[in-house]
């Protein structure tokens, strides 16, 4: 059996050093930092979500893509850590209640029932949501400076490189089990790029969390061809 890459790195390590003080700012400022940071972190929180809808659809159906999700569960997480520690120094949260508010999300799979068929659709569906969001994260990297410390810029490259990690261990899922059917993979990718074209809302699942002006046709057509590269 393939195992899954693995990365090690600790945003607690990270940011030990830092402490709100450094990042006092005008509460226009602090409400902006707080819509950014925001949905990405909600967006990595609802890791575990997904993993609950794909073990009651019983879609995980190989060793390979079990310790896929176990490695990519506790990434995941590691990023929620991360994200609410950033909150916490630069936006005024505090954990308790950014947990509190986290917990009472809804969630919604309807919107991408089409996208989870089997676990080779939903593999090349991971592969392709990776990349894409390591793009977006790699667009963010302005904001990051602009809180004016290079610890931030760091947390951001590792994020980045988990995520790249991420879509590539997925790839070598459906290179190890699914090679008979790479064939299938220009056309999931065709149909998924159709659908989040289409305004495809974010519904709380992890996956396709598309929104913002990064998400461009351009950049889901590179994502594409990335993915198509990697898996031949």
């Amino acid at each position: 059996m393939i195992t899954p890459v693995r990365r090690n790195w600790s945003p607690r390590e990270l940011f030990h050093a830092l402490t709100p003080a450094m990042f006092t700012a005008e509460p226009s400022v602090i409400r902006a930092r707080w819509d950014k940071l925001w949905p990405d972190l909600y967006t990595e929180y609802d890791a575990r979500h997904l993993r609950r809808e794909l073990s009651a659809r019983k879609l995980i159906a190989t060793d390979e893509a079990g310790a896929f999700f176990n490695a990519c569960e506790a990434d995941e997480e590691r990023h929620t850590d991360g994200f609410i520690r950033i909150i916490e120094l630069v936006a005024n949260g505090s954990e308790k209640t950014i947990r509190e508010k986290l917990d009472a999300r809804s969630h919604d799979f309807g919107p991408i029932g089409e996208h989870l068929k089997d676990e080779f659709s939903l593999m090349v569906m991971i592969a392709f949501d990776e990349i894409c969001t390591c793009r977006a994260y790699a667009a963010e990297k302005p904001f990051y400076d602009g809180l004016g410390n290079d610890t931030f810029h760091h947390w951001l490259s590792e994020v980045i490189a988990d995520e790249a990690v991420h879509s590539m261990n997925a790839v070598n899922v459906i290179r190890a089990r699914y090679s008979d059917r790479v064939g299938e993979v220009d056309a999931i990718l065709d149909n998924l790029i159709r659908r989040v074209t289409d305004d495809l809302s974010y519904s709380g699942t992890f996956v396709l969390d598309y929104f913002g002006g990064v998400y461009t046709k351009e950049m889901f057509a590179s994502s594409r061809l990335a993915v198509m590269r990697n898996v031949a």
